[in-house]
């Protein structure tokens, strides 16, 4: 008879749970509650200790928070994946199926180089045998993947992508609160494996539609910024071919004749937006915010067009990664403002339709920002729709 898999016991689950004698992952609504509709409650949870920063050779230890919204925005997402799947068991018969499925295929579609390729064929299911949340992720992912790959089965596979990807956020949104040197690297590529899952993901998904799913992408996104203070080392590790200088964030603006070449009409398009934030009746709090998105985004630009060919497909999340959690709950409202700049997006998403978790995004997203724009800056779609209709990758 095989060994009896480890178990490991929920000991400050919700109180609903205990009295059910089932497993509880321990969030703020659990899983189990929020799939049943019950209140979730922590009356017998033992109290937390007062927060004190802790010392160590006479350093205060590093101790990022995870930002409220981020952390909503995660269990929103954890909940509606859940609510989409069969969450009946924990592992299958058919998951030696995705993994391979995943080695074989889905790695080597997430760049035209080799050595990323390698990174996630390789060195990041390496790190998953040490961290159920990841390989979760991964099963999600190829689970995606074959559903793209094989419609007649697309509604079993888009299943088991939901369930797997319910179950690691599950412990992923606990393990974030905490990461360190050892967990870093696994958070993330747990949190780009959402990143490209969010994009590739059915946009009816729940309850969802094109623009929710891109706020819901800008949202999720914030989770990455978690593990800033440990990106030095997660970029000297066995990741570290997925960092290429065209990430770095001081690169400066490419020539004018560049700029000309890969975006006609871009420095005129953002010069406008700038002029529309200054005479729109906004707080000078909001101007502000509104600014600094303009700034990433043009900067995000700058990138593609100065970027090492074939750009690669983490800089359509550059923007979204750099916004302000203000500029995320403007959009959540629909802000004309918000909006527009959401439209000059798409060229940049448009750039990135050979990959399949991409593909049409553009097109949907314009039309969905079409539909919520005032008419009295509709014109403001002009030049993403002319550059979706005939935008390309520059050699």
């Amino acid at each position: 008879m095989p060994p009896r898999r480890a178990h490991t016991k929920s000991r400050n689950g919700c109180d609903q749970c205990k009295s059910r004698r089932v497993k509880c992952d321990e969030a703020q609504p659990c899983a189990n509650c929020a799939k049943r509709h019950l209140a979730c409650t922590f009356e017998r949870r033992p109290p937390k200790p007062d927060p004190c920063p802790s010392t160590q050779s006479g350093k205060l230890s590093e101790s990022p928070t995870v930002s409220s919204r981020t952390d909503d925005a995660i269990a929103a997402f954890q909940h509606q994946v859940a609510d989409a799947s069969a969450f009946l068991r924990e592992w299958g018969a058919q998951d030696p199926e995705l993994m391979h499925h995943y080695c074989i295929y889905t790695s080597k579609t997430m760049s035209d180089r080799e050595a990323i390729c390698n990174v996630w064929q390789v060195e990041v299911p390496k790190i998953a045998y040490s961290y159920e949340f990841l390989m979760h992720g991964i099963l999600s992912l190829s689970a995606l993947h074959l559903a793209y790959t094989r419609p007649e089965r697309y509604s079993h596979y888009l299943n088991s992508s939901n369930f797997h990807m319910a179950l690691g956020l599950q412990t992923f949104r606990i393990i974030l609160q905490h990461p360190s040197k050892e967990n870093c690297e696994a958070l993330f590529c747990f949190s780009s494996l959402i990143m490209i899952w969010t994009c590739g993901a059915p946009t009816d998904l729940g309850d969802s539609r094109p623009l929710e799913s891109i706020i819901r992408l800008f949202n999720l996104c914030r989770g990455i910024m978690t593990l800033h203070p440990f990106m030095p080392h997660v970029e000297s590790g066995p990741l570290a071919p997925l960092f290429l200088k065209d990430f770095r964030s001081d690169l400066g603006p490419p020539q004018d004749h560049a700029r000309t070449l890969h975006f006609p009409g871009l420095d005129d398009q953002i010069d406008g937006i700038r002029q529309l934030i200054a005479s729109e009746p906004l707080s000078e709090q909001e101007r502000l915010i509104y600014q600094q998105a303009t700034d990433c985004l043009e900067k995000a630009f700058w990138r593609l067009g100065a970027c090492e060919k074939p750009a690669q497909c983490g800089i359509i999340f550059m923007w979204p990664i750099s916004v302000r959690d203000e500029f995320v709950g403007f959009l959540l409202d629909q802000s004309p403002i918000g909006l527009v700049l959401l439209a000059q997006y798409c060229a940049q998403l448009y750039l990135f339709r050979g990959y399949w978790f991409v593909e049409d995004r553009a097109q949907e997203l314009l039309s969905a920002v079409a539909a919520a724009l005032p008419s009295r800056l509709a014109h403001w779609l002009d030049w993403p729709r002319q550059f979706c209709s005939s935008g390309r990758l520059p050699e």
